[in-house]
């Protein structure tokens, strides 16, 4: 991960286009990761001014944006980082809304299991979001922790569990 993240800050410093900057971290790490390395990654900027959102998917799961009470799936890129030098990766746009809720999430969060194994999944998520969408992003963050919790029960968490929640005013 530290590879991944050095990685973005040196391409990112010198390259304007986010796809641009997504085919040169995928070269990077093609060429210095061995044939079963990879990485998921979702890679935006905000532009806090437009409120525009430029980003791209490299195998990640996708962020959720909900617009009046409906979800869009921010799903636009290529495939993981690290596995072909010449794989090309999309960038979506997206101009944000008051009101709009932004949640971007590692796989920890959707592949939490409880004892049953069963796991947490997208849907359940989508549910916590819409329980409190009309609240600040630091408690639809909270909100949702707190569901995977109760859904985990005394289970330990599988994976790490990485989000971020953004509340457009």
């Amino acid at each position: 991960m530290a590879s991944v993240r050095a990685s973005f800050r040196a391409h990112a410093e010198n390259t304007y286009d986010l796809d641009q900057i997504m085919a040169k971290v995928n070269a990077s790490l093609t060429r210095d990761t061995r044939d079963f390395e990879f990485a998921t990654v979702f890679y935006g900027t905000l532009d806090a001014q437009s409120l525009r959102l430029t980003y791209s998917s490299a195998g990640h799961d996708p962020a959720f944006l909900l617009r009046n009470g409906k979800f869009e799936n921010l799903s636009v890129g290529g495939t993981v980082l690290g596995i072909s030098l010449t794989e090309h990766y999309d960038k979506g746009l997206i101009d944000l809304k008051p009101g709009d809720v932004l949640f971007i999430y590692t796989d920890g969060v959707p592949d939490a299991m409880n004892f049953d194994n069963q796991k947490f999944g997208r849907q359940r998520i989508r549910d916590a979001i819409l329980a409190v969408a009309d609240q600040p992003a630091q408690r639809i963050a909270d909100h949702i922790l707190w569901e995977v919790r109760r859904f985990i029960g005394l289970n330990k968490p599988s994976d790490d569990m990485t989000l971020v929640a953004i509340k457009v005013k």
